[in-house]
């Protein structure tokens, strides 16, 4: 091997090396910017998580309305005491909690929602939006939608919201600001279910839920689209990758005769849905989609929703 190619390999060579310890130090740095709960309070959360799960077994499961109530708010007492733990925001709770936790795809915040079923079938919501801070900074949702006149036209903050069980999230920008686009669920009562699209925001580093950004018909726009039909009907609401569009199915009544009763509204087979374009999501119509599989969002069913969480059981040994 003469001068030159020695040369050359050892070039090479120092530089491979130079990347692969710079791609390190860089992995090892991020690592260490991202806070982390210390044991001893990664120990206190863990008791509130196993008091969350014994609660939740009650809240699900329980035939007396009182009891599910109580434990509702035996709930509350339990996360909020835990989301005071220092760094509390990135614990990765248990999935099969009575709860859904979504975050959005910067990371600043994570709602949990949860829901109590009465025993005429209608839901109350709860829930509380946790900021990413090292210290406590959450904001409680007091569900108020049984007195909110005209939803779709209302703008309200955490103390007056339209309640739901999210279940997705995406993040769009028109301009300077930033749109958080919730997807929920809303059991309703004993003969219709909602799909609810809700646009969350913040003013003044507080929550706000409605922005006039969803043009559900030309010339018509909306602060939040509710999607209602049949209790024993199907219907699915997602955003999809794939296409780059929230997608719903489309429901129509049962009948002619039965326009406006959304109780006998059901899937057709075809979809329809939401796509961001200049600054709204603007409505597609009959969009060629292929349902997909929707995760553990809970399904429209009412038998189906209260599958929401299910206790843990252990596979003994052999």
């Amino acid at each position: 091997m003469n001068i030159f190619a020695s040369l050359f390999l050892k070039r090479n060579f120092l530089k491979i090396n130079f990347t692969i310890i710079f791609i390190a130090v860089t992995i090892y740095s991020n690592a260490q910017t991202i806070p982390q709960v210390s044991v001893q309070d990664l120990q206190k959360i863990k008791k509130f998580e196993d008091t969350i799960r014994m609660y939740g077994d009650t809240l699900i499961n329980s035939q007396m309305q009182e009891n599910r109530s109580i434990a509702s708010f035996r709930i509350i007492r339990a996360l909020t005491r835990a989301l005071k733990i220092p760094n509390s925001f990135y614990y990765t709770w248990d999935s099969l909690l009575p709860w859904k936790i979504i975050t959005p795809e910067d990371g600043s915040f994570r709602i949990f929602t949860w829901y109590v079923r009465s025993d005429i079938e209608a839901y109350k919501y709860f829930g509380t939006i946790q900021m990413r801070s090292d210290t406590l900074k959450m904001f409680p949702l007091i569900d108020y939608s049984d007195f909110t006149a005209d939803p779709e036209q209302v703008t309200i903050d955490n103390n007056n919201w339209y309640g739901s069980l999210y279940y997705g999230i995406k993040t769009v920008k028109a301009g300077k600001n930033i749109y958080y686009t919730l997807l929920g669920w809303d059991g309703n009562n004993m003969t219709s279910n909602k799909k609810i699209m809700d646009i969350l925001f913040f003013k003044n580093d507080k929550p706000r839920f409605g922005a006039p950004i969803i043009q559900p018909e030309k010339g018509k726009t909306v602060k939040r689209f509710i999607l209602e039909f049949s209790d024993d009907a199907v219907a699915t609401m997602n955003y999809s990758e794939a296409d780059k569009k929230i997608v719903y199915d489309h429901v129509a009544p049962n009948g002619n005769s039965l326009e406006g009763f959304y109780a006998n509204y059901i899937p057709d087979g075809t979809y329809e849905g939401f796509e961001w374009k200049k600054g709204k999501w603007r409505h597609v119509d009959e969009i060629a989609y292929q349902k997909r599989k929707e995760g553990d969002v809970p399904n429209v069913e009412k038998k189906k929703s209260l599958e929401l969480y299910k206790p843990k059981t252990t596979t003994p040994k052999k």
